[in-house]
This record gives structure tokens, C-alpha cells and sequence, in this order.
């Protein structure tokens, strides 16, 4: 399977550069008319995030394809990753960043696709007592 690389963790410098530019462009108060190199600044910076978007997605699409072409059922925990992203473990981006709620959209609609099974499994769910 494909591993979930950390996309925009890889393109943060590039982000990050491109964003401090856009306040010290002429006009770029709230409410003024913004200038011809603001918007082209501004037009920088949405490609790059439309760029780590799409390379999240095109693995989030390989991942979820590779899990529904070769199981017949999937079992899955219903996390609320954005509560796991604002604890303090110092890991919020990286949690953010996996796509985990797209991937579950994505094995849901390709398993029924193929006529196979998707299950959400409560986290508080017991499983450790099934088998004991």
C-alpha cells in the first residue's frame, strides 16, 4: 500500500516564503484596491495550496483504490481527527494533513462501487473483550 506522505510539511518553506511577501506588497490593507503584484503574489500562493491539495488527494485516491480492489470488507474507526489535532501532543498539522476523513469518503463510495462492505467501528467500541 501506499504511504501517506506528509505533503504539506514538504512544500511548508515554499508556502511559507511565498506568504510573507503578500503584506509587504503596495495596497495590501483590507480595504484598499489591491495592486497588480499583490494579486499576482496572491496567485502564487493559491497554487502552491492547490498543489499540496491535489498531491493529497492523487494518494488518498491510489490508497483507497489499492484497499477496495483488494478486500472485500473494511473496518474502520469513526476518530474525530479534529479533536486529536488540537491536543497538545504537537502533531496537529501531521493530523490534519493525512486526509482521514477523505480517505473514509473515498473507501466508502468506491466499496459500494463494487458491491463490498464498509464498517465503521465506534471508538469506544470493546474489541479487545470479543476475543478474550
Amino acid at each position: 500500500m501506499g504511504t501517506a506522505r506528509k505533503y504539506y510539511r514538504e512544500s511548508h518553506d515554499k508556502l511559507v516564503k511565498a506568504q510573507r511577501k503578500l503584506p509587504r506588497m503596495q495596497d495590501s490593507k483590507k480595504y484598499e484596491v489591491k495592486s497588480n503584484n499583490y494579486m499576482k503574489q496572491l496567485r502564487k500562493v493559491n497554487i502552491i495550496h492547490r498543489h499540496i491539495a491535489n498531491q493529497r488527494l492523487d494518494n488518498l485516491h491510489k490508497i483507497s483504490t489499492e484497499i477496495a480492489n483488494q478486500y472485500d470488507v473494511v473496518c474502520v474507526e469513526s476518530l474525530n481527527m479534529r479533536s486529536m489535532a488540537n491536543c497538545s501532543f504537537g502533531n496537529g498539522k501531521a493530523t490534519l494533513d493525512n486526509g482521514y476523513g477523505m480517505l473514509l469518503n473515498m473507501l466508502e463510495y468506491k466499496l459500494s462501487d463494487r458491491n463490498k462492505c464498509l464498517v465503521k467501528v465506534d471508538k469506544w467500541f470493546p474489541s479487545s473483550q470479543i476475543y478474550s
